[in-house]
């Protein structure tokens, strides 16, 4: 594999595929492939330095291939050529070119042109490693352009126009076998992706590789292998598709379990059963399965094996309601310009443009959040916060009123006009672009970071308003207060920990977990009036209001794994 440097990768979105990747990848293609007399047209659209090419001509032993690279990079496509030329493979044309730009979807084109008594824009086998490139990268022009092209909505990643246009490459029964990121598995964002996929293909299999580090890049990648279809073919459901999960066995490394050694990272991609895998010095957790596919494209993908879909299905029997049934869950505020309003300092300014005190509110960010309680209760942090509320409406503050405050913004006012979206929706430019209800933060609210390891759901007693980093939780009208206390207690639990992995599976390196409303709000909660559930917000107040040594909230934490595992009737999470 040849090497990309830094700076390379990130202006193309371009990683290569390690060799060891390219193999498993090709093999697995390849297993797919049904007996046939004639060669097979065998197209990377985005093909580097050849790897992926390299390795299913490497592999191929029972089928003859025509081999298609297309790359628009000159060092590249250099790189690429100079490789085959050291081997025996005579079959391959490389063309330089944007395989984008050369697609389209209303009218075929002979695109290779191998043979000019046929025509040969459809390819056999497409297998890939496309460039990952977000909408943020890419540019709106660019952006627009592949969305008017492709058909595309929402925010655009180059991956997505790719996939668009390689399925437009293949005829029915051809294989697509794509390395792309893991996002579109699990995110709200991967609406669109998940039901293009579906209605395009019989899902052979999807692989979720994970925290693996197989690329230098932060993106986690998976890889798609189906077979085209006709468009919504009812014939062709993917009920049985299958599923391979692999991540760091963090929480697993700690416990004795039984471990499979291996010597690389490769092996592992190649079992056939679950379990605990180590390779180089390094634990993985490995999950087989079938593919669940709900009936909304809204809903994520579930990777779960048989025994984690009974235990799954066992707690939403016992469960009375979700945590959307009876509460709100938002993000925190987004100012877009936190550093003009957000400080730990704001006395440190002088006294002329020291925004006046009832201007500036406590904030509680990420770095503040801990089990039950916050690690400050009225943080340093605060915010100058622009709203209020007025004849029950939410308008600006008047800063006329606040000379202080309005002295200050002036000093930044040039940044805070240059926020062009901001004077777009007819606001003022000293606004803060996502302020929520302010008469809203006086609540009762659970508060909870939006990147961490573990739960760290904590209560808010003191009417903080809660950063971009962090979500907080609301009881809605008609509910309870006790209610948010079981969520709490809930949330906070291995169990809880253990439903959000098999079911949301969005977790970063180094077994860090997102906690996004799309998750958080379809917590199961047990029914309120058991006696379990009243042991749990009786537990839960325990740890909020009263000051306990660490070996005391151990003990009730203990308490809280066992009542909430009676309430769903499943055994303790260890």
């Amino acid at each position: 594999m040849v090497k990309l440097t830094t700076d390379k990768q990130k202006a193309t979105g371009s990683h290569y595929t390690p060799t060891g990747l390219a193999t498993v990848l090709a093999r697995r293609l390849l297993s797919e492939v049904k007996e046939n007399d004639r060669a097979l047209n065998v197209l990377d659209p985005s093909c580097g330095d050849g790897e992926l090419l390299l390795a299913i001509a490497e592999e191929s032993k029972d089928h003859k291939l025509n081999l298609i690279g297309v790359e628009e990079n000159d060092d590249a496509i250099q790189d690429s050529m100079k490789r085959f030329t050291d081997t025996e493979i005579k079959e391959v044309t490389l063309i330089k070119n944007d395989y984008l730009e050369m697609v389209n979807l209303d009218n075929h084109v002979d695109l290779f042109n191998f043979n000019e008594s046929e025509s040969n824009d459809l390819v056999d086998i497409i297998i890939a490693n496309p460039p990952y490139v977000r909408t943020q990268i890419l540019g709106a022009e660019k952006a627009q352009m592949l969305s008017e092209k492709f058909n595309l909505s929402g925010r655009v990643d180059l991956y997505h126009a790719f996939l668009v246009a390689m399925t437009s490459q293949l005829p029915i029964g051809g294989l697509l076998g794509v390395i792309t990121s893991n996002r579109y598995l699990t995110t709200t964002g991967g609406t669109a992706i998940r039901q293009f996929l579906d209605e395009n293909y019989e899902i052979i299999e999807i692989m979720d590789l994970g925290d693996t580090k197989l690329f230098s890049a932060a993106v986690l990648p998976a890889i798609f292998i189906g077979r085209k279809k006709h468009k919504n073919d009812k014939t062709k459901n993917n009920d049985n598709a299958k599923f391979f999960r692999i991540y760091e066995a963090v929480e697993e490394a700690r416990l004795d379990i039984e471990t499979n050694t291996v010597n690389s990272i490769f092996e592992i991609l190649e079992v056939k059963q679950s379990g605990i895998y180590e390779a180089e010095g390094k634990k993985y957790k490995v999950s087989l399965g079938e593919l669940d596919i709900p009936k909304s494209y809204k809903e994520p993908w579930v990777m779960a094996s048989l025994d984690e879909q009974i235990w799954i299905d066992k707690i939403k029997q016992n469960s009375k309601y979700l945590i959307e049934d009876v509460a709100k869950v938002r993000v925190g505020i987004k100012t877009t310009a936190d550093p003009v309003f957000i400080k730990n300092g704001w006395e440190d300014s002088s006294n002329e443009i020291q925004p006046e005190k009832e201007l500036l509110r406590h904030l509680l960010s990420s770095d503040h959040a801990s089990k039950w309680r916050p690690i400050e209760k009225r943080p340093a942090l605060r915010v100058l916060y622009t709203h209020k509320v007025e004849n029950g409406r939410r308008t600006v503050i008047d800063f006329s009123q606040y000379p202080k405050a309005l002295s200050y913004l002036e000093t930044h006012r040039e940044r805070l006009e240059g926020r062009k979206y901001v004077i777009k929706a007819k606001r003022k430019w000293f606004e803060i672009w996502v302020p929520h209800d302010p008469n809203s933060w006086g609540k009762l609210k659970v508060v909870f970071p939006d990147i961490s390891p573990e739960p760290k759901f904590f209560l808010d007693t003191e009417g903080c308003i809660v950063d971009g980093n962090s979500y907080w939780i609301t009881l809605n009208e008609g509910f309870s207060e006790d209610i948010l206390f079981l969520i709490l207690a809930i949330s906070n639990t291995r169990l809880m920990t253990k439903y959000h992995d098999i079911s949301f599976q969005n977790k970063l390196y180094s077994g860090r977990r997102r906690y996004l409303t799309q998750y958080v709000e379809k917590y199961p909660i047990p029914n309120p009036e058991t006696e379990y559930a009243k042991k749990l917000v009786s537990l839960s107040k325990e740890l909020v209001y009263k000051e306990n040594n660490l070996e005391k909230v151990k003990e009730i934490e203990n308490k809280i794994e066992y009542y909430s595992a009676k309430a769903f009737n499943v055994e303790v999470v260890e």
